[in-house]
This record gives structure tokens, C-alpha cells and sequence, in this order.
């Protein structure tokens, strides 16, 4: 019944942005080509990333309510109750120049189990690559990809992250601009390597949408979606889809800062949570 009454908002929501979405594409198409000088950038979502290469520092608080029996593998210890978690991560991004930049997120996470039993520990660090192309840049076309590392700084004890799984995501990017409507996408596929014998973890095929609308200088209403699909191992066909809904604050005169909210819910029958929170500041350097 709770999941039926969440579809049901986030349908008629999703319906609406949508249509005014295309249906200005559509209007400005024509006009939408960069004049001289101008140069293509794409915000920062809150779930998903931005395909432009950027320099910025972002600091990120997560929290997710989880019932056990919907947590992911890596909970098992926890899955006769409730938990919630809270996570806490820091984003370095550095871009070399307009193609190309590095970035790295360090999250910790907290544990709050239903029986007393609490955990923190810090969760798996990530190092990518960026790489974006502006071949199309005139018609407010970004295209690029990049890889991103999962090093194994959790704890399999704590079940916080891993302690020995290296993730391994190669992706691949794309953005359309169209007067005030920002679109994203993401493709990824993941793979765990350095599991132990009693591990089996499988590949999965991940994916982004955004949805971003710049309604004045001060605020950006946007409408995600995050899913993934488990290719094989123990949770081989698995799939889940969320959908997160949040808005971006730019309230000073300087609009290199700006702060972030956001709320996600699953569309799916399988589920990594309930319901999950965010809440982000972003400090943007000068773009090239």
C-alpha cells in the first residue's frame, strides 16, 4: 500500500515534468545554439554527477531507512529489524582543464540498528576519471565517460563497505542543454574483483537521469532517477529503480555556492531502502 501511494505522487510528478521538459525542448531547439564566447556547463545534480569536468569541494550527509529484509547483502547481521544509516562524504573533484579532471569521495557511515547494536566505520573510498568531449558543444550536446575505482577501505564485520572486494566502473556520460532545462545520463557497469571463496558478488548495470530546470539565479528544482541491474551471482537479475526528487539553492550573490536537497524512494519491488534523505553544499572554483 505505501509503495502503491508513492507511485501514485510520483507519477502524476513525474508526468508533469516531463511534458514541460520536452515540450520546451521542442520551442527552443531551433535557438539553442551557443553564440560565440559562450561555453557549455552542466550543474551538479544530487544523486547523479555532472558529465562537465569541474574543480569543487562537496560535502554530502545521506541518511537511509532501512527495514532488514530489504538491505542489501552486505547487512545481513542486522536483517531480523530496522536500521537506519547515516553517511557522511566528502567530494574532491580537480579539472585539469575543460576535458578532463579527477575526483575522489571519501564517505563514513554510521549504523543505528533497531537492537542497540551501532557501527561506523569508513566506507569504501572512490578515485574516477572524468573525460568529456565538446565536439557538439554548439548544440548544447556534452558526450564523455571516464572510470571510477571503489578501493576497499570498509568492514565486512561492521558491514560498512568491504574490506577486500575493489570496485572497478567504467561509464559512459551524457548531457543536453536547452535554454533552462538541463538533461544528464550515466551509464555504468560495475565489477567487483578480489572476492574471497565465499564471496559472489555480481557485475552490475547501473544507470542516471536527471531532470534540471534553472528556475531563476537562485533555484534549480530537479527530478532524478537511479537504478541498477545485477548480472550475475548470488542476487543474479535483480533490479531496482528509485526515483528522487530535490531542489539546489544558490542563496548569495556568489553562485560558486550553492546548497542541496533532496528525498529518494524506491519504484521497485526489490529495494535497497525505504526511503533515503540528502542534503549537500557545493563550493564550485572558477570554470575554464
Amino acid at each position: 500500500m505505501y509503495l502503491y501511494k508513492v507511485n501514485s505522487i510520483v507519477f502524476h510528478s513525474i508526468l508533469l515534468f516531463l511534458v514541460i521538459f520536452f515540450h520546451n525542448s521542442y520551442i527552443y531547439a531551433d535557438s539553442n545554439h551557443l553564440q560565440v564566447g559562450d561555453k557549455l556547463h552542466f550543474s551538479h545534480p544530487l544523486i547523479s554527477e555532472s558529465p562537465t569536468p569541474d574543480t569543487k569541494i562537496r560535502l554530502d550527509y545521506f541518511f537511509f531507512g532501512v527495514n532488514g529484509e530489504e538491505g542489501e547483502e552486505e547487512f545481513e547481521a542486522e536483517a531480523s529489524g530496522k536500521f537506519q544509516e547515516h553517511t557522511i562524504n566528502l567530494e574532491l573533484e580537480y579539472a585539469f582543464s575543460r576535458n578532463i579532471s579527477i575526483e575522489v569521495n571519501i564517505p563514513y557511515t554510521f549504523l543505528d540498528v533497531e537492537d542497540g547494536t551501532d557501527e561506523n566505520h569508513f566506507n569504501n573510498i572512490e578515485i574516477g576519471l572524468k573525460l568529456a568531449s565538446f565536439i557538439f558543444e554548439e548544440y548544447g550536446i556534452l558526450v564523455g565517460g571516464g572510470i571510477e575505482f571503489g578501493l576497499p577501505t570498509g568492514n565486512n564485520d561492521k558491514g560498512i563497505g568491504s574490506d577486500n572486494i575493489i570496485e572497478i566502473e567504467p561509464f559512459l556520460s551524457f548531457g543536453y542543454e536547452v535554454r533552462n532545462f538541463e538533461f544528464v545520463s550515466f551509464l555504468k557497469l560495475g565489477f567487483p574483483v578480489n572476492q574471497d571463496n565465499d564471496q559472489d558478488e555480481g557485475d552490475e548495470f547501473g544507470y542516471n537521469f536527471s531532470f534540471l530546470y534553472h528556475l531563476n539565479d537562485s533555484l534549480q528544482p530537479i527530478l532524478e532517477f537511479d537504478g541498477e541491474v545485477v548480472l550475475n551471482g548470488d542476487e543474479d537479475g535483480e533490479s531496482v529503480l528509485n526515483i528522487d526528487p530535490g531542489i539546489k539553492i544558490l542563496p548569495f550573490k556568489n553562485k560558486d555556492i550553492a546548497f542541496g536537497f533532496g528525498a529518494g524512494f524506491p519504484l521497485t519491488n526489490d529495494e535497497e531502502f525505504n526511503y533515503r534523505l540528502i542534503g549537500s553544499i557545493f563550493y564550485h572554483f572558477p570554470k575554464w
